[in-house]
């Protein structure tokens, strides 16, 4: 049985991905999630941490996939390609489009207006590939929960919590039924507690973005600097060719 300590910080969305499958096939995740032990911008970029994850970067869909079991990963060659092709459609596909939308209402990143219409319409669109894939299945692999599910699921986590609301995520009732169906899992509330879907849309807040951001001081003239000595040099030598 896979065993191990997971580096990380708190509510990581990519951690959640490790510690549901580890709670399907009973792998020992260790976490260490706060300072002392991990302060993100600080440990994973200390010689230690980068010895072993050169990027600086927890490998998470490897982690999860080191501790899962064989039910999870796909107990066939054909259903196991189906697990690494969901796995590479969350990462390629839905990961991009969510976080240009999610991240200007969490104050992580400025709002673009263009940026994220386009988000929202590739948010639908991947939510109507999921419903129609999902019309006819419980789970998006097979007859149980697989890695395939975790990992999507989490990806949206986020969507489902901050900008889904209903009038927006109606359209999408097999989606929604599945994420449903997944979260309420004992293994998955066993790390992500009960999940609260999302009422309103939430917004861009410029006040929170701001608060984010490093503060930039405002440069100050030394005395005798270049700019303040320019002129009198050049009315200096002015000066002297006058007088020739």
């Amino acid at each position: 049985m896979a065993a191990g300590t997971l580096y990380t910080y708190p509510e990581n969305w990519r951690a959640f991905k490790a510690l549901i499958a580890a709670q399907y096939s009973g792998a020992q995740v260790r976490v260490l999630s706060a300072p002392p032990h991990f302060h993100f911008g600080q440990t994973n970029c200390t010689p230690e941490f980068l010895r072993k994850f050169p990027a600086g970067k927890v490998p998470s869909n490897a982690i999860a996939y080191y501790v899962s079991n064989e039910e999870l990963r796909g107990s066939t060659p054909e259903a196991a390609a189906q697990v690494v092709q969901w796995v590479s459609f969350a990462d390629s596909d839905t990961v991009p489009p969510a976080t240009t939308w999610i991240f200007p209402t969490l104050g992580i990143m400025h709002h673009n207006k263009q940026a994220t219409e386009n988000a929202k319409e590739e948010v639908r669109r991947i939510l109507g590939l999921l419903d129609a894939h999902l019309k006819t299945r419980t789970f998006l692999v097979g007859e149980q929960v697989t890695l395939a599910d975790i990992t999507v699921v989490c990806t949206l986590l986020r969507l489902y919590k901050q900008v889904l609301e209903p009038s927006f995520r109606q359209a999408f009732p097999n989606t929604n039924r599945w994420f449903l169906t997944c979260i309420n899992q004992p293994q998955f509330r066993a790390v992500l507690g009960e999940v609260k879907l999302c009422e309103k849309m939430a917004q861009f807040d410029a006040k929170k973005f701001a608060e984010t951001q490093p503060k930039k001081d405002t440069p100050r003239k030394e005395k005798g600097s270049r700019e303040e000595n320019e002129t009198p040099i050049s009315t200096k030598k002015n000066k002297k060719i006058n007088r020739a």
